[in-house]
């Protein structure tokens, strides 16, 4: 092994917090213990049960929750580290982290980029400030490592001179797996997502209301999740007398969302893109963990989502608010089910040949040394 056997990683999201980044930087902890002597992460103390994430085999150092006493007490512990040259610095994200590691003395940092941190969504601070001159003095100075070819077309055009590299999630394939004997009735349709008007909920339920009744008989759609917009969504439901078709689920906690999507005959997320918005799916991973469990997905043709899914390979893509084209594929998959099936055996053989975690952390190291 060379000189820089030991891995850093700087990420205010960290475990027992549940959001996309604490989980995809666990993840990264837990498959890298075996490229380095030590791991060290250093995040803002939280409440949760730590004993769910905490693995012997690396270090945690907890900061304040205090913003500047938090900030502060990082920058000293990174300031302190002698010999950095022996280490592999990896940012949750870029501010404030990479920040505060460029102002510790690391020359080498590498950021993971998501997506909507590098949009400005119409506000004038971040359009003209934030992300042409902050960000880009920043970035420009880091080793960005992207989680799709959309955010690392975003990454190349605040930090051109940045080292860029793009290399999509993956997802747990041992713990979201198919299930033996799946038995619906209907074609179940599902969804897994916070409740928010850009995700497109909105634009599938149009689509189902359309339907001939022939075809309504024949489905249910199961959403999961909550968030701003669902009490809307629920009197559109009314509105339209969907009550039996549309099923509602709440929030659904980590350790039954496998069997959520084992359940399902299709996933489904329309999400949609706005200029004026940040609101992105920068790369999409409950569609990697639907295909992980069997179940082909139909996502919409922006953002991050087609790195995501392989088009006729475990799923497809539709174009943003195409309800014609959603529309002729659901009603050819009710017309032939055994399609569904076939998708569904892609999706788990992709996720097993392309996107474990094992695969992205071996290109993780690779991208490191």
């Amino acid at each position: 092994m060379e000189s820089k056997n030991k891995l850093i990683i700087f990420s205010y999201d960290f475990p027992p917090s549940n959001g996309g980044i604490a989980r995809l930087c666990n993840e990264i902890a837990n498959g890298m213990v075996a490229n380095y002597s030590e791991i060290i992460i250093v995040t803002r103390k939280k409440e949760g049960p730590q004993q769910t994430y905490h693995n012997n085999a690396y270090t945690i150092i907890e900061l304040p929750t205090q913003r500047l006493k938090c900030e502060w007490q990082a920058y000293t512990f990174l300031k302190c580290i002698a010999n950095k040259q022996d280490y592999h610095l990896l940012c949750g994200v870029w501010h404030p982290e990479a920040t505060i590691s460029r102002l510790a003395g690391f020359k080498n940092i590498n950021v993971l980029t998501h997506g909507a941190e590098l949009l400005h969504g119409g506000q004038i601070f971040r359009k003209y400030f934030w992300l042409p001159m902050y960000a880009k003095w920043i970035l420009n100075k880091t080793n960005i490592i992207a989680n799709s070819a959309y955010t690392a077309k975003l990454s190349q055009k605040i930090a051109p001179k940045a080292r860029i590299t793009g290399l999509p999630l993956a997802v747990n394939h041992i713990f979201f797996k198919p299930k033996k004997d799946k038995k619906n009735k209907k074609i179940v349709i599902g969804t897994v997502s916070r409740v928010l008007q850009f995700k497109g909920h909105d634009f599938v339920l149009n689509v189902l209301n359309k339907l001939p009744i022939a075809y309504k008989n024949k489905l249910e759609w199961q959403i999961a999740g909550t968030g701003p917009y669902l009490k809307t969504l629920k009197n559109n439901v009314q509105r339209f007398g969907l009550q039996e078709l549309v099923k509602f689920k709440g929030f659904l906690p980590d350790e039954i969302l496998s069997d959520f999507y084992a359940g399902l005959d299709v996933f489904i997320l329309a999400t949609r893109e706005n200029p004026k918005s940040s609101n992105i799916e920068g790369f999409g991973l409950v569609f990697l963990e639907a295909q992980a469990c069997g179940v082909p997905v139909i996502g919409t043709n922006i953002g991050g989502i087609p790195s995501a899914i392989a088009h006729e390979n475990g799923g497809w893509l539709i174009a943003q608010d195409n309800e014609q084209e959603l529309t002729a594929l659901l009603k050819n998959l009710i017309d032939n089910p055994k399609i569904l099936q076939e998708q569904g055996l892609k999706a788990r053989l992709r996720v097993e040949e392309e996107c474990t975690w094992d695969l992205y952390c071996e290109q993780l190291f690779k991208i490191l040394k």
